[in-house]
């Protein structure tokens, strides 16, 4: 009876990790059952001995790809990581989670969005997800770095540059890219830029390296005098 669970297990998992694989590479549209299951080296009766249909399997897929966030935002907030350290450099290590997580998984979270728009309990789970990083990346700055905020609320404002941040990503999902002008943005400098937009509105002094860093783009974008 174990060995017949382990192998259920094994063959869900490959199912969820071919759902996954296709969605990255052709979005939601692109999902389909016979691929997936030959993909997963399945049947299609394996596949519905698991689920009732396409939009079950996309569930537990969204649960799954929440708990690897949750895990995430659980290594980001430990505190034993940021003992001493600046608030700047917290909210940079944020960003670059946020942005990283975005661009590893960007077909995935374009159909989890497209879908809270269709579905009460997928936008239900986006935002507790969502409202719970806000609260620990709050409890995090205010507990480790009391004092570094010009801002009259830090509280509201940690909320609202969180949430700020979230829905800058959530715009960079659904179009695909972020510009200025007629430059596209790298993973990069999004990151970079997000930072310096969470640290003036709360109002932490940035790293040092961050404000050289944005004089050097400034005279690249500008050119030498």
């Amino acid at each position: 009876a174990a060995t017949k669970q382990v192998r259920s297990e094994r063959t869900l998992m490959r199912l969820l990790d071919a759902a996954e694989e296709l969605l990255q590479e052709r979005g939601l549209s692109g999902l389909s059952i016979p691929e997936i299951v030959r993909r997963a080296d399945s049947s299609v009766g394996g596949f519905y001995g698991r689920f009732r249909d396409k939009n079950e399997l996309l569930r537990a897929l969204e649960e799954r790809q929440f708990r690897e966030l949750e895990g995430l935002v659980d290594r980001l907030v430990d505190s034993r990581r940021w003992s001493g350290a600046p608030a700047a450099a917290i909210v940079a290590a944020a960003t670059t989670e946020l942005v990283g997580a975005v661009r590893e998984r960007k077909e995935i979270l374009g159909a989890f969005l497209w879908r809270a728009t269709q579905d009460v309990d997928v936008r239900e789970e986006g935002l507790a997800f969502r409202q719970g990083a806000t609260v620990r990346l709050r409890e995090l700055l205010l507990s480790e770095c009391p004092g570094e905020f010009s801002h009259p609320d830090p509280e509201l404002a940690i909320d609202l540059a969180v949430q700020t941040a979230f829905a800058f990503m959530q715009q960079h999902i659904v179009v695909g890219e972020t510009r200025s002008g007629d430059r596209i943005l790298s993973d990069e400098e999004l990151a970079h830029e997000l930072t310096h937009m969470v640290c003036a509105y709360v109002g932490i002094k940035a790293l040092p390296e961050m404000a050289k860093d944005r004089r050097s783009g400034k005279q690249e974008l500008g050119g030498t005098q």
